[in-house]
């Protein structure tokens, strides 16, 4: 329980280096939570993320730009945020294989954070806000922008967590 308690924050602290591009800002939140999915495994990893959003919601100021409450975790974000769970139980399932069979599992996950952030973004100003938006619009502003950094992103977490598992395998930690 310590290691999901440590990853939730660590998570919520790469949510704090961020830069706004558009209305979403780009954060290593994607580096913190496939980190978390390879260290930890796919559930500890998934529960960890889902610690992370909880407090979030409960007001605690853990997302992009020191943000947290209810109405982010359910506004534009919410595919998002429901995404990043997904995204580090598979990267947990993917963690003993190679880097590339780790890294396109890793990719084909963040695709499916971006498909339902994109539905998610969309959905929230179509019919919550009322406000006209495409589905090509919604993913030109929140996903195609940061498509390139998060593969790099991806890569350094995916190289950074083998690593770490190896670390913790030579002194006998296994925390799957």
């Amino acid at each position: 329980m310590t290691a999901i308690a440590i990853f939730a924050a660590l998570i919520a602290v790469f949510s704090q280096f961020s830069v706004l591009i558009g209305p979403v800002p780009h954060t290593l939140q994607i580096f913190a939570v496939t980190l978390a999915g390879i260290v930890l495994g796919a559930k500890r990893g998934a529960f960890a993320v889902l610690i992370w959003i909880l407090l979030g919601a409960f007001g605690l100021p853990v997302f992009a730009m020191a943000q947290g409450s209810l109405s982010v975790v359910f506004g534009p974000l919410i595919g998002f945020f429901f995404g990043f769970i997904v995204h580090a139980w598979i990267c947990g399932r993917v963690r003993v294989k190679n880097f590339f069979v780790s890294f396109l599992g890793g990719a084909v996950s963040l695709a499916f954070v971006y498909f339902l952030g994109v539905a998610g973004f969309w959905a929230e100003y179509n019919y919550i806000l009322g406000k006209s938006l495409s589905v090509g619009n919604a993913f030109a502003a929140c996903a195609a922008p940061f498509i390139i950094f998060d593969l790099l992103k991806l890569a350094a977490a995916v190289v950074a967590g083998r690593r770490i598992l190896k670390i913790l395998a030579k002194a006998g930690i296994d925390l799957s």
